[in-house]
């Protein structure tokens, strides 16, 4: 089950207008949002009314450029949302961009009383904040847990559906830590049958083996053994986890298993001869590595090299218009698509740029919390695109980054590891960060 909930503004006379889209999708540690801009202009003071920053949600990208994402992490899922007018607010976002949101969902309330009794309940389950807004990303993930309590309490269950309790595992929660890690279901034949993560794996473990579970997901009957690997960070749970369950395909894993297909910068030529940029979806597999997982990653690239080297914003695919590109018609430039650059020049130009861009590597050690009090993580990516992690002791060593580089433990990209890392620059201080 992957739970919705959209966050919406209100300005003026007109109807609340959804800003924000937030996700559960299946476990209760898997919560994202995703920030978009209203197709309507939104003034400073009402965003700051609503304790909303105007800066970030005014910058924050349109929802067509969130689509192909969206679509791909919701797609064949069973979707539930709190009511029906929740559903037809996000089927019109998806309408204005072309594609038909044809799914069946389910609803926790169905229609929503006028006195809205649920809010009540939410207020139970929000954390004491006198900063607490309805707007907040913490208010959506509350209403989300919610929504998760509401559904599978009120939806029916038979015997079957109850945790069968396996008398030969007798879990000890008292000997799990409350940190964060990576956790393993064995069956009888030694075999991973389910992997999952967790901020606190004692309590991950206890809301596993107390109370009811769907019997969709995971036979508790069939465990033997459970291990745990615990990771300091819960950043670094999350990448593990993401790896193991791509390498193991355990039996009770539904999410995360196979990888959607890559962007990939295609280089062309227009009738005219121009060079020209388009980003596609790769439909073959060879041997390269994969960079590209969302199309927000591929756009921020071709930005940079299209203003970095005065590049067309047209012809790098970031601008689909019938005239100039705005070099032209905002900065007053001369450009290829305007006819005032020649198109050997601009050609010329084009290929140095490319070369120049493509040869570039910068990278970044993200600096975590370790497993213990003498450890420090990290996550080590190049040129943004995710490396691997490691862990280094505290009293080390460390001249440079090589010495930190060292210990760490490739690991592969894949759409995945982009959607965890999408915001680690912004939850990592800059203090931690080391740009090599």
């Amino acid at each position: 089950m992957t739970f919705l909930y959209i966050q919406t503004i209100k300005s003026g006379k007109n109807k609340p207008v959804p800003y924000c889209l937030a996700i559960q999708d299946g476990d209760l540690d898997s919560f994202y949002t995703f920030n978009f801009r209203p197709e309507i202009t939104i003034s400073k003071r009402v965003y700051e009314h609503n304790n909303l920053d105007w800066k970030v949600h005014s910058s924050a990208p349109l929802f067509c450029d969130i689509a192909d994402e969206l679509i791909e992490l919701l797609q064949h899922k069973q979707l539930v949302f709190a009511d029906f007018n929740q559903f037809m607010l996000l089927q019109s976002q998806f309408k204005m961009v072309g594609y038909n949101f044809n799914t069946q969902p389910k609803y926790v309330w169905h229609t929503l009383p006028k006195n809205n009794k649920n809010s009540k309940e939410l207020e139970l389950c929000l954390p004491p904040s006198p900063n607490l807004s309805g707007n907040s990303e913490t208010y959506a993930e509350a209403f989300l847990q919610l929504m998760h309590k509401s559904f599978f309490s009120t939806t029916p269950r038979n015997l079957s559906q109850q945790v069968v309790k396996n008398v030969s595992l007798n879990l000890d929660f008292s000997e799990y830590s409350t940190a964060a890690g990576v956790y393993y279901f064995f069956d009888a034949s030694g075999t991973i049958i389910y992997v999952g993560k967790a901020k606190n794996v004692r309590k991950r473990l206890q809301s596993h083996f107390n109370g009811f579970t769907n019997s969709k997901t995971i036979d508790y009957s069939k465990i033997t053994a459970v291990t745990v690997e615990y990771t300091g960070s819960d950043i670094i749970a999350q990448l593990l986890e993401s790896a193991q369950i791509k390498t193991l395909k355990p039996l009770y894993n539904t999410q995360q298993v196979n990888d959607a297909a890559p962007f990939i910068i295609n280089k062309s030529k227009t009738a005219k001869g121009i060079n020209k940029l388009q980003i596609t979806r790769k439909d073959i597999a060879d041997n390269r590595p994969e960079i590209y997982f969302n199309k927000r990653s591929v756009k921020k690239v071709l930005l940079q090299l299209a203003t970095e080297f005065g590049l067309c914003k047209k012809h790098c695919g970031l601008e689909r218009i019938k005239g100039p590109c705005s070099n032209v018609t905002l900065r007053h430039q001369n450009c290829v698509c305007a006819n005032t650059e020649a198109i050997a020049k601009y050609n010329e130009r084009f290929e140095v740029a490319l070369f120049e861009f493509s040869t570039r590597k910068s990278g970044g050690i993200y600096k975590l919390k370790g497993r213990h009090i003498n450890e420090d993580a990290f996550v080590y990516l190049l040129n943004d695109i995710y490396e691997g992690y490691g862990f280094i002791g505290k009293n080390e060593t460390v001249t440079n980054e090589n010495d930190i580089l060292g210990h760490l433990i490739p690991q592969k990209n894949n759409y995945d590891t982009s959607r965890i890392l999408e915001h680690l620059s912004k939850t990592v201080t800059l203090e931690n960060i080391l740009n090599c």
